[in-house]
C-alpha cells in the first residue's frame, strides 16, 4: 500500500514496490502494469517516468520517478500541494485531490508481487537452459 508524506507544499507518494521491480515488470510484463475493469478495459496504468521528472499521479495512471534514498529502493513521486486553501486541513485536501488515484494504485500494486515471482522463476528457468561454450 502506498504511503503519503506531506512536508510543506511537497507531497511524497511512496510505493510499496521497488523502482527496479516496476522497471522489470515494465520490461517483461508491461500488461501487468494495467488495472482493468470487469470488461477487460484498461482504467489505470503504472509506469516509471523519464529521468529528471518528479513523477505524476492522475485519474488514469501513476509514474514513479525515483527510488527512496533510505536504502529501501521503494519508488517515489513528489507532487505539489501548493494550491491547498489556507483554511482547509492539508490531509483533507490531499485525500480529496489524490485519494481516488492512490486507491487505484493500491489495487494494482497488490497484484504485482505474484508477477515478480513469475518473472523471477521464468528467468531462472531460462538461465538454467543456457550453456556457455568454452
Amino acid at each position: 500500500m502506498a504511503k503519503i508524506v506531506i512536508a510543506g507544499d511537497a507531497v511524497v507518494v511512496t510505493s510499496s514496490m521497488k523502482l527496479e521491480d516496476i522497471k522489470n515488470i515494465q520490461k517483461y510484463r508491461p500488461d501487468a502494469l494495467l488495472l482493468k475493469d470487469e470488461d477487460g478495459e484498461p482504467v489505470f496504468k503504472l509506469g516509471v517516468s523519464r529521468d529528471g521528472s518528479c513523477g505524476s499521479l492522475g485519474k488514469y495512471g501513476a509514474e514513479f520517478a525515483n527510488a527512496a534514498r533510505d536504502g529501501s529502493g521503494l519508488a517515489i513521486m513528489t507532487l505539489s500541494a501548493a494550491g491547498a486553501p489556507e483554511d482547509q486541513d492539508i490531509t483533507e485536501f490531499v485525500a480529496d485531490t489524490i485519494g481516488a488515484n492512490v486507491a487505484q494504485l493500491n489495487k494494482l500494486e497488490a497484484t504485482l508481487p505474484d508477477v515478480l515471482s513469475e518473472i523471477a522463476a521464468e528467468r531462472e528457468e531460462i538461465k538454467a537452459s543456457i550453456t556457455v561454450a568454452q
